[in-house]
Order: C-alpha cells, then sequence, then structure tokens
C-alpha cells in the first residue's frame, strides 16, 4: 500500500507540476499578444504621424528628412507604374492559336497576327470564315 501511495503522491506531484507550467505557458502567450496588440497600435500611430508630416511638406523635406522623402517619391512612382501594368495585364487575353497575350480590344494577335474573338464571342475563327464564305460575304 505504501507504494501505491508514493506513485499516487508522484502523479498528484507530476499533474500540479505541469499544470503550473502550463499555467505560466499561457500566462506569457497572453502577454506576447498584449505586447504584439500595442506594438502595432504603435506602429499605426508612427505611420500616420509620418503620413501627416509628409502631407504637410508636400513631398518636400528639408535636411535629414530630404534623402527619405526622395526615397518615397521614388517608390511611389513604382507603385504608380506597377498598378498600371497591372491594369494593362488585366486586359490582355491569350491568342488561341499561339497563346501570346495581346490586348482584348485587338483585333490581331500582335505576336502571329492571327484573327482574335471578339470578346464574349464563342464561335472560332474558322467556323466564322466558313459561315462567311457560305453566306457570300468576305472577311476584311
Amino acid at each position: 500500500m505504501d507504494f501505491l501511495n508514493k506513485v499516487g503522491e508522484s502523479l498528484t506531484s507530476f499533474g500540479n507540476g505541469m499544470s503550473a507550467r502550463t499555467k505560466n505557458i499561457m500566462d506569457q502567450s497572453n502577454l506576447n499578444s498584449q505586447l504584439r496588440q500595442h506594438e502595432n497600435t504603435l506602429k499605426g500611430l508612427y505611420e500616420t504621424i509620418g503620413r501627416q508630416y509628409y502631407a504637410e511638406k508636400q513631398g518636400k523635406g528639408e535636411g535629414e528628412y530630404a534623402e527619405i522623402f526622395e526615397q518615397v517619391a521614388g517608390v511611389e512612382a513604382l507603385t504608380d507604374e506597377l498598378r498600371k501594368k497591372i491594369e494593362i495585364a488585366k486586359s490582355m487575353v491569350p491568342c488561341p492559336k499561339c497563346g501570346g497575350l495581346t490586348e482584348s480590344t485587338s483585333r490581331f494577335c500582335k505576336n502571329c497576327g492571327n484573327p482574335m474573338q471578339p470578346s464574349g464571342n464563342t464561335d472560332t475563327p474558322a467556323a466564322k470564315d466558313t459561315t462567311q464564305s457560305n453566306s457570300g460575304d468576305t472577311q476584311s
């Protein structure tokens, strides 16, 4: 019986220790979460200060800020350029013959010259040619 009591005490002690360690880990996790939340709040506030200062100076930094303002202007220009490229890429469609990208408004593929299908038309160019030649129309 004494052996079983010692095993029981050991298991209880082990369980209590694990419980305390688990609580400690949970407390640390909670504190870390609160810390990250406050750090993100600070980051947002600093960003707001920076944006407001940049706007007040109308992009014309002086002294130690001049180089940073130039970098901001350069990155803004690159960002605008990328946005324009994305808009252009959104309006591109693959050629059914060569697979090259061509503007959706183009009548012919800029890579291979193949006639492009108008948007929303599911007929193939070959079927269109056959239909037109059967009706006596000529393709321009």
